[in-house]
């Protein structure tokens, strides 16, 4: 039977957490670490390495399980979490594992700093890379606005 990921981590203990909830909640689980495949494959550190697994006849029962934990609990504080739909079902770097030519393409492209590699969102297919984008507030000509100091402040 198919194993799909309901959530990712950084950490195998925060993983090991997890799981032991969702096996108490009667869910069997599984940890897959794909780090050492990260650091081989796509030549970055490995993050989103750590998945936490279930039976695909399981899976709906596991994300509203977790979704539940997590709100009562914050279960799911230390997975690694879509900025857009806050789903722990991430990926990185985005390349799929399933077929070689577009991982390898995708290899190729981020060592030759053409693309940046980037985490991917399974549900709501988001994409966002690693260093988070500060948005500065800009004039009409794109410098960025200065705060004004109030009298009262100063």
């Amino acid at each position: 039977m198919s194993k799909l990921s309901v959530a990712s981590f950084n950490e195998l203990d925060q993983a090991e957490a997890v799981k032991k909830r969702l096996e108490q909640a009667g869910i069997h689980a599984e940890i897959y670490d794909e780090s050492t495949l990260q650091r081989f494959w796509f030549l970055s550190e490995p993050l989103a390495g750590k998945k936490l697994r279930v039976d695909e006849k399981d899976f709906e029962r596991a994300k509203e399980a977790l979704n539940a934990l997590d709100a009562s609990e914050g279960t799911l504080h230390d997975a690694v979490r879509c900025p857009e739909c806050h789903s722990p079902r991430v990926d990185y770097p985005s390349a799929t594992r399933k077929f070689i030519g577009p991982t390898l393409v995708e290899i190729f492209c981020t060592t030759a700093h053409v693309c940046d590699k980037q985490f991917y969102c399974h549900d709501c297919h988001y994409t966002w890379s690693k260093e988070a984008k500060l948005e500065h507030e800009t004039d009409l000509l794109g410098w960025p606005v200065k705060k004004e100091i109030k009298a009262s402040q100063a």
